[in-house]
């Protein structure tokens, strides 16, 4: 048997031990009637939640649901043209009749579908047929968030760490993010966040860990939605100050000169007509790891202000909702954000480059003035129009434009000098005057006739700039239309849509760019070259999309079954088409014939199409015990860069073995299942168990082409094709506890393997450089593999004016406490195979020489010491001029525990932190201290030294880190 035959027969197994004895039970009965005049309301749906068990009002009104354990149960009431309600925490006695009589209000369709909920607010909505989580904007104040991949990485399926958001199990750029229905992820830069957002415009926050929403597309593992709030006809305005730093406490190893400020406007220009909602959030800092440059400088915006620490964010969104009459909405909004740092994973190429390491650049520690500045530049804007058109049905029509932009630079420089006339390759050098190797007073010296000197640090230290010049820019319009309609017992809803995208990607990268630049000769002259830097990759391409997608959801006797389906097309656009009709096109021949024979030409260009089926189906076992089932494909494009890279015969980077775009590349695939089972154990307890496994194909590698290149000669190439393979399996369990209004705790844990052929498609271009082959016939863990993952999170709430417990201090107030148990970062192992040569003596007892293991299954296969922290944030609320003032205290990482990210493969661990006085020769033997031949080791400083030190202070999370605010809302 299979894992995955094994693993659902076992939750089967499972479910059917559950299952109840049949016995006669408790009613629940009542009559429905308007809200305006009292009378009674016929054919009114009336369903128990989480039970096979509902009715419709008779000509009376009236309605009676029998056979009902007794419990407290969730009740929903819904008809056409009313509000749809939601009583929870009704009590059904054994041999008793409990009356519900319910008025309803008449109310229109609108986009949101929003449920009232009388009563306290239900733990999980037992019914969902896949796993997703909703987060308010409640939830959201109250924890310790910056932005939105701070609000996700809490739930179950979800980990973060300093290179992206992981969610089960997929890359940090299959990750989708929707913002008021616009696809908000950056083609190009590869993170998978396009915009970012403050946590102050948040309204409500959901991460589907499934991703089988028919409406959503561009994504192969999970997706991150978010509805940012809209303005309401009471006018509000709130205000938040948070800074580590305060003025006592300057020399804390918790201080990392953190200022965070927000501001948010809401309010009706017309009531119930014409209302608004305007946010601001800033947030600078200069982060644990030390080395700040002086002055942040960026080539994007030319003034110091937006720039004041390492790291910069600057975030802002205007909304307007427009009411002409029911049923009809009009929004229109302005989203805008900033960033400037020195983070090198603002650029990854997931898929491409390293997948584990941080993006603090330590080889500039010396010199950071000089390192890379990255710049990100976001807009997105939208008109949503939303009309409920007849009493069961609405649609929606919305235009967007996303607009992001990247540009790396050498912290503010030109992108090449007008003449090189200065040291601008970064290198490390020996400090003046020169350390003598050995001791010449004691005689102790490698050699009689030679005096030999210490290299330099390792450090770049000679004035030299970053290598790296970068600049792209991605505009996306997009036209999408949807329409739904419902039955009139709403027992049957029907949704299709269509979406047209426009987009507008240009890419420029050059390495060492002041390569070619006119350098001033003795004579006076001035050399000429036509090089564009070391090498370089150019293009501007226009790309379309389209989509079609529709899902049809049935509710019948409990069962809830959705089906659905998306057809993605897409276009490589003009720009790949003409080149393949060019002789001049240098890409193999059977890739040009597969080109034109794979695509299929319509409004003159030639596109490409998949079918994408859907399907989710949830069943009551028993009352309150909901089975689900989702299974689900889902696509997301190469990225541009292997398709597009050095395309253009005349403007190709000619290095060794450089990139080659391949037109024909088609998307990486995922087919997702899942079978879970939600309990709503009493009102106060939810249980939910998911099992999961995700099969994802059509991964990229990468093979060797030759082609003829423009000037006559055999070429070599890295080619980008569909050829690996990658899977994820694993279980989740989630416990929420409620105690009335002072107590709410959740406790998620996981165990999941990805395992694949590679981790980037750069593992198969080292291997075919290394030996002319790609040996990855091995399924390995990848890279991000975590196996366990466990979270826990706890709010203790008293909003009373009497203090809890008598204590004075304790009223008004609330705690929230998280935790988190990982499983540490993935590694390949080493072999120790000796020691090098004593300079001094010529025996071999000299630095420890380790190798990685040659074995190929053996990548990835060892995991670090597992991480472990705890957050905390704890709030007082004081009452100010008929509003209340707010002083909160946040402490990330709380007991200051050590966490790796940067593994030591001979120990498993992040080198250990050495005091700055320490002898580093006393630790020679000492195995702790062993590194790999990568890495300098400062035990064994001699004339071959390279490479950098072991104590990049990214080797580590973020020490403990205390944060003081102050917020006030009126």
């Amino acid at each position: 048997m299979t894992p995955r035959l094994l693993l659902l027969a076992a939750l089967t197994v499972f479910l059917l031990a559950l299952a109840p004895e049949a016995s006669a039970q408790g009613t629940l009965a009542g009559t429905v009637t308007d809200a305006s005049n009292d009378e009674t309301l016929i054919g009114v749906n009336v369903l128990v939640i989480g039970t096979t068990r509902g009715a419709a009002t008779d000509l009376d009104g009236e309605f009676s649901i029998g056979d009902l354990r007794a419990g407290d149960y969730t009740v929903r009431v819904s008809y056409v043209g009313y509000q749809t309600l939601e009583f929870t925490g009704i009590s059904v006695r054994n041999g008793e009749t409990t009356r519900l009589d319910v008025e309803l209000a008449e109310a229109s369709l609108d986009a949101d579908q929003e449920v009232v909920v009388i009563g306290e607010r239900p733990l999980i909505d037992v019914e969902q047929a896949q796993s997703a989580y909703f987060v308010s904007a409640e939830e959201i104040a109250a924890r310790p968030v910056r932005d939105v991949q701070d609000v996700v990485s809490n739930q179950a399926g979800v980990f973060q760490d300093p290179t992206g958001l992981y969610i089960r199990g997929g890359r940090a750029n299959e990750t989708g993010y929707v913002v008021d229905g616009v696809n908000a992820k950056d083609p190009l830069a590869g993170t998978g966040f396009g915009l970012d957002l403050g946590s102050n415009s948040l309204g409500e926050v959901e991460v589907n860990t499934t991703g089988s929403d028919a409406s959503v597309g561009g994504s192969t593992s999970g997706v991150i939605q978010v509805r940012t709030r809209e303005g309401s006809d009471e006018f509000e305005v709130g205000i938040a100050v948070q800074r580590d730093n305060a003025g006592f406490n300057d020399d804390w190893a918790s201080t990392f000169n953190e200022e965070n400020y927000e501001l948010s406007v809401a309010g009706p220009i017309v009531p119930d007509r014409l209302r608004f909602f305007v946010s601001g959030q800033s947030n600078f800092q200069d982060g644990f790891q030390g080395f700040v440059p002086d002055q942040l400088e960026s080539s994007v915006v030319q003034s110091d202000f937006w720039a004041p620490r390492r790291s910069n964010r600057w975030n802002g969104l205007g909304k307007l909702v427009f009411l002409p009459r029911s049923g009809m909405k009009l929004v229109g909004s302005y989203q805008r954000s900033l960033g400037i740092n020195q983070d090198t994973r603002s650029l990854q190429v997931t898929g491409n480059d390293a997948v584990v390491a941080p993006g603090f650049q330590y080889a500039f520690a010396q010199q950071p003035d000089l390192a890379n500045t990255y710049t990100q530049n976001s807009n997105l804007s939208y008109l949503l129009w939303t009309h409920a058109n007849t009493p069961q049905s609405i649609y929606e029509i919305q235009v967007s434009r996303l607009f992001t932009q990247l540009r790396a630079d050498a912290n503010g420089r030109d992108w090449r000098p007008e003449n090189v006339d200065t040291e601008l390759d970064p290198s490390s050098i020996p400090g003046y005057p020169g350390t003598i190797f050995g001791n010449p007073d004691l005689g102790s010296l490698p050699s009689d006739t030679t005096l030999f000197v210490l290299p330099g640090p390792g450090f770049f230290n000679n004035g030299g700039v970053a290598t790296d010049w970068h600049d792209h820019f991605a505009e996306q319009i997009t036209a999408r239309g949807e329409y739904t309609r419902f039955s009139k017992d709403t027992n049957y809803e029907f949704t299709a849509g269509l979406e047209a995208s426009f987009n507008d990607y240009q890419w420029i990268d050059i390495v060492r760019p002041w390569v070619g630049a006119p350098i001033t000769l003795p004579d006076g002259t001035v050399s000429q070259s036509n090089r564009l830097g070391q090498s370089a990759d150019i293009w501007r391409v226009k790309p379309r999309k389209g989509a079609f997608y529709t899902s049809h959801r049935i509710r019948y006797n409990g069962l809830i079954a959705t089906l659905g389906a998306r057809v993605e097309t897409w276009a490589a656009g003009e720009y790949v088409d003409n080149l393949v009709e060019s002789e001049a096109f240098t890409i193999p021949a059977p890739l040009r014939e597969a080109y034109l024979d794979e695509t299929t030409s319509a409004l003159g260009l030639r596109w490409k199409g998949r079918f994408l089926p859907k399907l989710s189906v949830s069943f009551p076992v028993r009352e309150n015990q909901v089975l689900f089932f989702s299974y689900g494909h889902s696509m997301q494009q190469a990225h541009p860069t292997f398709v597009y890279a050095n395309l253009d015969p005349f403007y190709q980077d000619r290095s060794f073995f450089s990139d080659l775009g391949n037109p024909n590349l088609n998307p990486e695939v995922d087919v997702a299942y899942e079978l879970g089972i939600r309990n709503q154990i009493t009102q106060n307890d939810a249980l939910s168990v998911t099992a999961f496994w995700r099969d994802k194909y059509d991964f990229i590698t990468v093979a060797r082409a030759t082609i003829i290149d423009p000037t006559g000669r055999e070429t070599n190439r890295a080619l980008r094709v569909n050829g690996d393979f990658a899977r994820v399996r694993g279980i989740e369990a989630s416990y929420i506890k409620r105690i009335g209004s002072w107590f709410q705790g959740q406790l998620n844990a996981s165990y999941s393997r990805a395992t694949g052929l590679s981790s980037t498609n750069n593992d198969a271009l080292d291997d075919l450089i290394r030996t002319g082959n790609v040996d990855n016939t091995f399924e390995t863990p990848l890279a991000w593999d975590r196996p366990l993952d466990i979270k826990g999170s706890l709010t203790l709430s008293h909003d009373e004016d009497r203090p809890w417990l008598g204590i004075p201090g304790l009223n008004r107030a609330k705690l929230f406490l998280q935790s988190t148990f990982r499983s540490g970062q993935r590694y390949t192992p080493v072999e120790f195979i000796g020691n090098e040569r004593n300079p001094f003596t010529g025996e071999r007892d000299w630095r420890p020489i380790y190798e990685t293991v040659d074995d190929p299954a053996l990548r990835f296969s060892e995991s670090g010491k597992p991480w472990w922290w705890f957050d905390l944030r704890a709030e007082r609320r004081f009452a100010v001029a008929g509003s209340d003032v707010v002083f909160t205290l946040e402490v990330e990482n709380l007991f200051n525990q050590k966490n790796g990210v940067i593994i030591n493969p001979v120990t498993g661990r992040a080198y250990p932190e050495v005091d700055e006085t320490t002898d580093f020769t006393a630790l020679r033997g000492n195995p702790d201290y062993d590194v790999t031949g990568t890495v300098r080791d400062p035990r064994y400083e001699d004339p071959d030294t390279s490479g950098l030190p072991p104590l990049n202070p990214a080797r580590y999370l973020a020490p403990r880190h205390v944060v003081f605010g102050l917020s006030y809302k009126f």
